[in-house]
């Protein structure tokens, strides 16, 4: 923090620091709290391990933006009955709830593991050659659909002490209790640590809401296979990120790259498009002028889907909250017979859920199912959607995931034919002669 005001050497300035550190506590509390330079506490960086929280809470914690994660992954670990009986269950009047809950959770891991006893069998007949492992992920990756999202896990997370701030007071605005156990841990064990990088952790006033009395719009207008809306696009993308692109290279103002660009012909702009493009690999990043490009989408996806699309932090979501009482179910459930436990087992929550959202609506989410569908609003610029559609729309990505990025790519490609023209999964990167020809325009 004095290394913006000091002609000192920061190894100067950190052995000092070290010798001094009640009174380099109070230069941080007043560099960051008093003066407001907020940022400096971002050079604290916390890993942390997060053992035994709910699939459910881990939404609080990863919708953070300036944050790593890395969650135990329901596609590659077979996992056992071990969820979260929330404590509000605890309480007298609850009782016979919480009786029914655990024997819901309890069938519902059962179904689990017959479902993935059946699917591996399946898949042993029907790749004989294929490692068991690999046979049994996919495996898990279909049974995983049933499991509630009070399903224990564990993650690492890494965070500066800002991030940090921000998550404290995301957990005491939470109603869980298992959120507010979360802080406490966290809390006292980083005030041992750093007590001037981090303040204010409590639950302000402003919640962001209002009544939605009288403002009910009416149903979802979803079709059942419908997974992907356009709500809105921009106009002429590709000349905007060309004229973005010269603007760059060249003394001009933004307007007069913009009628440059308007005026070229077809044959020249796809001729410069070429040009961009020549050399792409699958590592490689769209410049900044892609993010000028913006796009946003309606998506209804099953919430294991959601699990990894949140974990694009650059975009921005906007979940739903309210319960659908849809599901995804995998094809392969069917397959192999048990359609039917999981329709009635699906039953079975949805009538367990409506209850508890009649006494105890904040717990009914733990409820829900891996399967359970919602919708999100999502806005993502072009740059973050080639991201995204490289990982996802891969031969190796999970099979929703995988279908909702080739219906991203689909509906972006109509409205950016050139700027989209290497939108796709690292397994499918076209050749230039295959997108635009072996000959010079």
């Amino acid at each position: 923090a004095r290394i913006s005001r000091s002609e000192k050497s920061v190894t100067q300035l950190r052995a000092e620091a070290l010798q001094e550190l009640a009174k380099s506590r109070q230069s941080n509390q007043k560099i960051i709290f008093k003066l407001g330079h907020a940022s400096v506490a971002e050079h604290a960086v916390f890993n942390f391990d997060v053992l035994g929280i709910s699939r459910y809470l881990t939404e609080t914690l990863e919708t953070l933006r300036l944050a790593s994660f890395t969650e135990k992954s329901q596609r590659y670990v077979t996992f056992t009955k071990d969820y979260v009986v929330p404590a509000e269950l605890d309480a007298p009047l609850h009782g016979k709830l919480k009786g029914e809950y655990i024997q819901v959770l309890d069938a519902l891991f059962a179904e689990y593991k017959a479902s993935f006893e059946a699917l591996a069998k399946r898949y042993a007949a029907e790749y004989p050659d294929m490692k068991i492992r690999d046979r049994e992920c996919l495996a898990k990756e279909d049974a995983r659909y049933i499991l509630p999202l009070a399903t224990k896990t564990q993650l690492g997370m890494t965070l500066n002490a800002r991030s940090l701030e921000n998550l404290l007071r995301r957990l005491a605005s939470s109603p869980y209790y298992e959120a507010d156990q979360l802080r406490s841990l966290l809390l006292s064990s980083v005030e041992k640590i750093c007590p001037s990088l981090v303040r204010y952790t409590e639950a302000g006033e402003f919640k962001g809401t209002f009544s939605t009395k009288g403002l009910y719009p009416g149903n979802d207008g979803f079709k059942p296979d419908e997974t992907v809306r356009i709500v809105s696009a921009p106009s002429q993308p590709d000349d905007m990120i060309l004229a973005a692109l010269l603007y760059e290279q060249t003394a001009a103002d933004f307007s007069k790259c913009r009628k440059k660009v308007g005026n070229l012909s077809d044959s020249d702009k796809r001729d410069l498009w070429k040009q961009f493009f020549a050399g792409i690999q699958v590592w490689d990043k769209m410049p900044r002028a892609f993010e000028l490009i913006d796009f946003t989408f309606e998506l209804r996806l099953s919430e294991s889907c959601w699990a990894q699309l949140k974990r694009h932090r650059m975009g921005t979501f906007i979940k739903q909250q309210a319960a659908s009482g849809q599901y995804v179910l995998p094809g392969a459930i069917q397959d192999v017979d048990r359609l039917e436990h999981w329709d009635a087992l699906a039953d079975r929550v949805e009538e367990l859920g409506s209850r508890l959202r009649k006494i105890a609506p904040d717990l009914s989410p733990y409820l829900r199912l891996n399967a359970s569908k919602v919708k999100v609003l999502a806005k993502m610029n072009l740059r973050e959607i080639y991201h995204f559609i490289r990982l996802r729309a891969d031969e190796h990505a999970q099979w929703e995931i995988n279908v909702l990025a080739h219906e991203l790519e689909r509906a972006v490609s109509c409205f950016a034919p050139h700027a989209s023209a290497f939108l796709c999964g690292k397994s499918e990167l076209p050749s230039l002669a295959d997108v635009f020809g072996g000959q010079k325009d």
